[in-house]
């Protein structure tokens, strides 16, 4: 193998793992959407054996790439002048601790299964749900629904979602690069 290719033959393995895919039908956030709405989900295939929901929820969202990091920031002191949260951008606690109940930044977490994690943002503008839910033995999705309750929710929906499709997969595919599903 020619070392000097491994960074991208790393990235394009993390490319080939992470695919949009429809809304999956068995996610507990299915059902819940009321127009207008958003929703998206991404596949991804984990090379580790035996993963449950919540480490590979803690896998992805407990280690939000810097990069990502700067952008939410950016995007809070923006947005606060407009009715939405502008809360802390952290999305997952320590692993032991994710249960149903605990709050992690803005997300509450609703649901903790060994097949799913549901955690949930409700504001004036949207209501919004992660999960992140097994499909199979090494295959998991990711899916966001957002419901719209305002117009200035429409409208930042159209804004920022080809951005939030740009970072959820990064956010996966650094979880993948890192090796930790």
């Amino acid at each position: 193998m020619d070392t000097n290719n491994y960074p991208s033959l790393l990235m394009s393995e993390a490319n080939m793992s992470v695919q949009e895919i429809d809304f999956p039908a068995g996610t507990s956030i299915n059902g819940k959407e009321i127009n207008p709405h958003f929703k998206d989900a991404f596949e991804v295939v984990v090379s580790k054996p035996n993963l449950d929901a919540k480490y590979v929820y803690h896998a992805i969202f407990g280690f939000i790439p810097t990069p990502v990091r700067w952008a939410l920031n950016l995007r809070n002191s923006i947005v606060k002048w407009f009715g939405f949260s502008a809360a802390n951008v952290e999305m997952s606690l320590p692993l032991e601790e994710i249960e149903s109940g605990k709050q992690a930044g803005f997300l509450t977490i609703e649901l903790v299964t060994q097949n799913e994690v549901v955690c949930g943002a409700y504001e004036a503008n949207m209501d919004m749900w992660l999960s992140v839910f097994r499909q199979s033995d090494n295959t998991f999705c990711v899916s966001t629904l957002v419901n719209l309750k305002t117009r200035s929710g429409v409208i930042y929906m159209a804004l920022i979602k080809p951005f939030h499709k740009i970072v959820a997969k990064y956010c996966i595919r650094q979880a993948i690069k890192a090796g930790r599903i």
